[in-house]
């Protein structure tokens, strides 16, 4: 383990030199104004993220549940004021977890306490999760199959574009490579994967929520994409005017008719979600007119839906905490004590 930090004052986002510290909202301004290049990020980020998720256990609820408990670890190591590496997390062998609360964990999931019991009967079952008399552990070996490499990659990415984007402004100062962030992220990995977690878990929530499950979710998701790049392209060639917000955005998006659409085939194949539930998941979300299909039995964005005001709900609510998260990042790099040397 890493020497003890104190994480506490890492954690805020505005530290002691307010003058010095990012704020939120400067960072949502210019998000909103550059809606089209942080969505362009967003989305690659975010449908590789959801998928790598999906193919660890081939069912999102055991994943989310996963997350979750490997998220209550790095907030035990933040109350006792550590961090650790990414190395140095996953060489450990065991971390305790506390104590698991069924209750507790249905309630902030959203999720039915039996199909709770059930996910962590599973994970106990694969050996991820153990009691060792009275506590319960992470087995860290056994979750290598999560290892976030590929996320890491890509957040930097994203962080380190955005980054080139606010250094016009003089709030922010310089920008940062994605080498930088990466390294950052690394050295202090259960640090920001748990800010990472925080949006992460509840996004997923809101989604099954709304949808009644994540894979109904993953299907329109994969849908959506199709239609949002090809708006993001049409904004870059200047084909259509670029919106001004992210609310103009969603607004455009069911407004502009797709070129066209995908069929069930190809969202499994990027999915990896089962063909026939994928036509089971699209038949139900056809019927509430939250897609549409057409003659070539290819799938768009339902612009009729009565559900659409919970699902622009939604996406705003994503792209705001995003905006904050990515704020949470600059300010633990620029202004707190695990900042860049």
């Amino acid at each position: 383990m890493n020497n003890p930090v104190d994480i506490k004052i890492a954690q805020f986002t505005k530290p002691n030199n307010l003058e010095q510290s990012i704020n939120n909202s400067l960072i949502w301004e210019i998000f909103q104004k550059n809606n089209n290049e942080v969505l362009k990020y967003f989305i690659k980020f975010q449908q590789t993220w959801v998928n790598q998720a999906y193919s660890v256990f081939r069912d999102f609820d055991t994943y989310l549940v996963l997350i979750y408990l490997i998220n209550k670890v790095f907030l035990n190591l933040s109350d006792r004021f550590h961090y650790m590496s990414f190395e140095s997390f996953y060489n450990q062998e065991k971390l305790s977890i506390d104590k698991i609360n069924l209750i507790e964990i249905s309630k902030n999931l959203n999720i039915p306490k039996e199909t709770i019991r059930r996910k962590v009967n599973f994970l106990q079952d694969q050996n991820i999760i153990f009691r060792d008399g009275k506590s319960i552990f992470l087995n860290v070996s056994k979750i290598s199959i999560q290892k976030p490499v590929t996320s890491i990659g890509l957040i930097a990415s994203s962080l380190a574009n955005f980054s080139n984007l606010l250094s016009s402004q003089s709030w922010f100062g310089d920008k940062i490579s994605q080498e930088t962030i990466v390294k950052f992220i690394h050295d202090h990995f259960t640090v920001s994967w748990e800010y990472f977690f925080r949006f992460q878990i509840p996004y997923l929530v809101r989604h099954r929520t709304f949808f009644g499950d994540l894979e109904s979710w993953n299907v329109w998701g994969s849908i959506a994409i199709v239609q949002m790049r090809e708006l993001i392209e049409k904004g870059e060639k200047q084909v259509v005017d670029t919106p001004g917000n992210f609310r103009d955005f969603f607004l455009y998006l069911l407004k502009n008719k797709a070129r066209r659409g995908i069929n069930a085939s190809s969202i499994s194949d990027i999915s990896a979600i089962p063909r026939a539930t994928v036509i089971r998941k699209l038949k139900v979300m056809e019927k509430k007119k939250i897609i549409n299909r057409n003659k070539n039995l290819e799938y768009s964005v339902g612009s009729q839906a009565v559900h659409l005001k919970g699902l622009e709900e939604n996406y705003l609510i994503h792209q705001k905490l995003w905006s904050d998260f990515t704020s949470t990042m600059y300010n633990l790099m620029k202004h707190s004590k695990l900042k860049i040397c």
